[in-house]
């Protein structure tokens, strides 16, 4: 099926998390509307989550929440 959505709440992968999130979330067609150069991944997400729709972070909210379901499961 391809390779998981990252969790949020491992921070060796946050910024990659934080660049997927973009790209799903936030209307771009260039890389520059995602993040200015000097800026991180980290800091445009969250800028773009402080500013975005309540209804991203709620799917942002149900995504971290699914992983947290999986590992009760598994546990």
């Amino acid at each position: 099926m391809g390779p998981r959505i990252p969790r949020r709440d491992q921070e060796s992968i946050y910024p990659k998390y934080c660049c997927l999130m973009l790209i799903l979330f936030k209307p771009w067609r260039s890389v520059s509307e995602l993040k200015q150069a000097e800026q991180t991944w980290t800091d445009s997400f969250e800028k773009f989550r402080r500013t975005c729709d309540k209804k991203i972070v709620s799917i942002l909210n149900n995504m971290q929440i699914l992983h947290e379901c999986k590992d009760s499961r598994d546990d």
